[in-house]
């Protein structure tokens, strides 16, 4: 935004708030408000046109790590924010000064970047709203608070902690709501200048109307209204100087421009104190959006016991930030069809608030596996052999991220991949030979007693003779032609060939396509390329142990030991 708003010049906007433009002082027909508390009110946000735009911000607080109900906020308004064609602003909520810190604040910058979701205004990024940080706002803020105490929507209370303590204990046994009562709302000049004089601690409390109901059309859970006489006369300023949570948004939103507030349904509650703050000053209220939260299986709120919450965790865990914000905007939202793949930009185009749900939204992390493993099969062909090809060699299996086996070693394995670090295990696994555990297994039964010590020698023959090697040698085509010269000569084809190969060649009665997997084992025994300390069992040790397989015990006992070097467990 331009740095004048309707001919204004902001800055003078924070130093005047009477020459605030229009869109700041006009009053809404839709909200009827008046000080005195025997008169009651009655609010409704209504649609704001206020800077021409749509503008939305996400707000968190740096105590912490971003949770990913934070993550699908932020998601929600930067998407509503690009489908309109606004602004979206991160303003840092650092107001609590005992627990915000510069590095938890780096942190969720760092999360909300990874994610794509880039601010237009905010921390690091110039605009024409700020400071973003709330702790460089607050002589913004005791300016409004004084405004409200000279129109006398606000008042000094001077009760001491053990007063309200009194008043919450005595509203509790007459089953009362525990409300202030308003003490010190109707004290005289003298009574309050007295305890100025005396120098007595004081707060700043909002003036609440004894009755009557306040509503608001929420974007997503439809009216909400609220009775006044629950809520008692509320702290926008504390003893020390600072200010309320409730206040400081108010009094944000309003000076940044904020036309939409999309949020999680547990600051609903908060839109009460903020609805009537709104009024007092003149500032017309944006429209609100309350997102559902999210929740565990067991239909409880997200937490740590469920295990990871934080984005942060998630991208150490190896998931990638197309599959993370695929998932999180699937939590309460769906574009009407049976659709489930979307990118950032098919999710700008797609979104509309209308479609989010208010019913809270399961967090499935098996599903946002299987989500994050459609996302790594979707990038590039390059991109995916990079990123697991560096992440082979860093995890110590080989001693190179890039050539012709790991170009054809990501193309065979990468439909057991969900997330990069599942690359580990299957490589693994297509590089080790537990062929004594395999023939031990009751799974391997039907093989072992279909002739498997034929297919044996003849396989450990044809080594012997370098017809394999030969073949290995020259690629998927040669070894695909001997494998059906070898399969005639033992009068076998299909599972009857192919169960036996695979068996003693892979050591394993499952996995990949096997003769991609057999040339690659060949290959992966070519000097380096996979690190020795890997557990590689190479096609020269693998005829070895089946020289030494006892096929008369075996079909005898249906077992063999299970103690063999070569046996690797993955």
């Amino acid at each position: 935004m331009a740095s004048l708003v309707y001919g204004t010049p902001w800055l003078r906007v924070r130093s005047l708030p009477e020459l605030a433009p229009a869109f700041l002082r006009r009053r809404q027909s839709s909200l009827f408000f008046c000080s005195r508390r025997s008169f009651a009110v009655v609010a409704c946000s209504s649609p704001v046109s206020n800077v021409g735009s749509v503008r939305v911000r996400f707000a968190p607080s740096p105590t912490g790590n971003l949770h990913v109900g934070g993550a699908r906020t932020a998601l929600f308004n930067y998407l509503f924010a690009r489908s309109k064609g606004g602004k979206f602003v991160l303003r840092i909520e650092d107001t609590d000064l005992e627990r915000s810190t510069r590095e938890s604040e780096a942190a969720v910058l760092q999360d909300l970047s990874w994610l794509g979701l880039d601010w237009d205004e905010g921390p690091g990024v110039s605009g024409d709203f700020g400071p973003y940080r709330q702790s460089e706002r607050n002589a913004l803020y005791k300016q409004y608070a004084e405004k409200l105490l000279e129109s006398g929507h606000v008042y000094r209370c001077f009760c001491s902690s053990e007063e309200l303590v009194m008043m919450k204990e005595n509203a509790k046994l007459k089953q009362l709501p525990p409300v202030y009562t308003g003490k010190w709302a109707t004290a005289s000049d003298s009574e309050i200048e007295q305890e100025l004089e005396k120098g007595t601690p004081f707060t700043y409390r909002f003036r609440v109307p004894k009755e009557g109901s306040l509503k608001i059309n929420d974007l997503i859970r439809g009216e909400v209204c609220w009775n006044l006489d629950t809520l008692g006369d509320f702290v926008v300023m504390r003893s020390n100087g600072q200010p309320v949570y409730n206040f400081c948004v108010t009094v944000d939103d309003a000076t940044m421009a904020i036309s939409h507030v999309i949020r999680a349904e547990e600051h609903l509650p908060n839109t009460l104190r903020q609805a009537l703050i709104y009024k007092a000053l003149e500032f017309p209220m944006p429209q609100f959006a309350h997102v559902s939260l999210i929740l565990a299986p067991d239909r409880s709120k997200l937490s740590k016991r469920h295990g990871a919450t934080s984005v942060g965790q998630y991208r150490e865990m190896g998931y990638l930030p197309q599959g993370m914000v695929n998932y999180l905007a699937l939590l309460g939202w769906g574009d009407g069809t049976e659709n489930e793949f979307f990118t950032l930009e098919e999710l700008v185009e797609k979104f509309s608030i209308e479609r989010v749900n208010k019913s809270g939204a399961i967090f499935d992390s098996t599903k946002l596996r299987w989500m994050n493993g459609q996302h790594l099969r979707a990038l590039p062909k390059e991109k995916l052999t990079k990123l697991v090809g560096e992440r082979w060699k860093s995890a110590g299996i080989l001693t190179e991220s890039e050539g012709s086996f790991v170009d054809e070693a990501v193309e065979l394995l990468k439909d057991g991949i969900e997330l990069v670090t599942d690359s580990d295990k299957v490589l693994l696994n297509l590089l080790s030979y537990p062929l004594h555990a395999t023939l031990a297994s009751p799974e391997a039964k039907s093989a072992v007693e279909d002739k498997l010590h034929e297919v044996a020698a003849s396989l450990i023959a044809a080594y012997d003779s370098g017809e394999i090697p030969s073949a290995l040698e020259e690629g998927q085509g040669a070894w695909q032609k001997w494998v059906k010269a070898f399969g005639k000569s033992l009068k076998r084809k299909g599972k009857s060939l192919f169960m036996p190969l695979r068996v003693l060649l892979t050591g394993k009665l499952h996995g990949p396509e096997m003769g991609t997997s057999i040339v690659l084992i060949h290959k992966a025994g070519s000097p380096g390329i996979v690190v020795p300390q890997a557990g590689f069992v190479s096609m020269e040790e693998r005829f070895k142990i089946l020289r030494e397989i006892d096929w008369e015990a075996l079909n005898k006992d249906k077992s063999v030991p299970l103690e063999s070097t070569a046996t690797i467990s993955t």
